[in-house]
């Protein structure tokens, strides 16, 4: 090899080896703490194992939960499988009503048939929720049995799980929902990720980042 080629060859080394460089630390500095998402000042114990736990705090009669559900399902078609995604109703003074729904049809195992077309009744189509008489009179147009229906929204098992929610949405410290918690250490919202959209990059950079 002549002097020239090795000077060449030399060269393009150093090029890529710079553009990696360059590349990686772009990379690495995309999500910034503090601007991106935030730290929780104390982490709080995560229930999915092994794997990396994605929660959504959301209500049902908020606006912006509604508007980001379809993002959710695109996003979970592409969920690592390091992750695990988990849905939490927010329960900040006042909201009780409403986040015992989704206990409710957790607890009558028709959450998943249910969900979706819950908050449609509610943003889509505008019906009323004033009361658990009017939640429970759309369960069973929806078929599910009344005296079921009503003894599930009495029961102790519902009562918990909001107070266990209660819980959260305090020690999570969220100013708004929809809020996602990363593994438990990270909050990204719309406020600090920028838009619906984005706070999912943020959320994939902080599995991958959880995940090293």
């Amino acid at each position: 090899m002549t002097t020239t080629m090795k000077k060449l060859t030399a060269i393009s080394t150093l090029i890529v080896i710079s553009a990696f460089v360059f590349f990686t630390n772009t990379t690495q500095a995309e999500y910034v703490a503090g601007e991106d998402y935030v730290i929780l000042d104390k982490s709080v114990k995560t229930e999915t194992g092994d794997q990396i736990e994605v929660r959504e705090l959301f209500w049902y009669f908020c606006p912006h939960c509604y508007s980001i559900e379809p993002l959710v399902n695109d996003w979970l078609l592409t969920l690592d499988s390091s992750a695990q995604f988990v849905r939490q109703p927010a329960v900040f003074p006042g909201w009780e009503f409403g986040s015992n729904f989704y206990y409710v049809l957790q607890q009558l195992e028709e959450l998943e048939r249910l969900h979706e077309p819950l908050f449609d009744a509610i943003h889509r189509q505008k019906l009323r929720f004033s009361n658990q008489k009017d939640f429970i009179t759309w369960l069973v147009l929806n078929g599910v049995d009344e005296d079921n229906a009503n003894s599930t929204y009495e029961s102790f098992t519902v009562q918990v799980n909001l107070n266990k929610a209660k819980a959260n949405t305090y020690k999570y410290r969220i100013q708004g929902v929809p809020t996602f918690i990363v593994n438990g250490k990270y909050l990204v919202d719309t406020t600090h990720a920028g838009s619906q959209e984005k706070i999912f990059e943020v959320v994939d950079y902080l599995i991958q980042k959880e995940s090293q």
